[in-house]
């Protein structure tokens, strides 16, 4: 992504998340106890930076909150709040003009925040790409498909869409 902000010239939304867990004075997410409020402030800040900037390169989107909290839920029942937080996060995609998909390409290096579990990312994976298609962003979405040409994979994309 980095490499894409000067071609592009757009600003960056950088991980939320990290940031807003470090502004509450923790050092990972795990620490927070209350974990459904930081949720939903993590989908409120990721939706109010997004409107902000209109237009944007994001580490994280709002189909990632929406991931996390299912992945985070899982073996809770359905509620309403996650119905809440569902419909807040499809809402906020429909301005999404285009979506870089990048899949499990390499091993995540660990920072104390991220899981680098293998069985995870996959789960992560498969919950991003049911997202991608049950909100039919598939259209609006680029899947990157090798490490080293993936610059040039995007920025081509982009210029195809008009994007430039």
């Amino acid at each position: 992504m980095e490499a894409l902000t000067p071609l592009l010239a757009l600003p960056v939304i950088p991980e939320l998340g990290r940031k807003l867990c470090v502004e509450m004075g923790f050092e990972y997410p795990g620490q927070i106890p209350d974990q459904e409020n930081f949720k939903r402030r993590v989908l409120d800040e990721q939706i109010a930076e997004e409107r902000r900037l209109g237009a944007f390169l994001g580490d994280r989107s709002t189909v990632d909150a929406w991931v996390l909290w299912q992945r985070w839920n899982i073996c809770q029942a359905m509620s309403y709040d996650t119905e809440s937080f569902y419909l807040k996060a499809r809402a906020q995609t429909e301005f999404y003009t285009d979506i870089i998909y990048i899949p499990p390409m390499f091993v995540v290096e660990d920072d104390g925040v991220r899981w680098t579990d293998g069985d995870y990312q996959k789960q992560i994976d498969r919950l991003v790409r049911m997202t991608l298609y049950e909100w039919n962003l598939l259209d609006r979405t680029y899947t990157v498909k090798s490490v080293n040409d993936r610059l040039a994979d995007v920025f081509n994309w982009l210029k195809s869409r008009g994007e430039d």
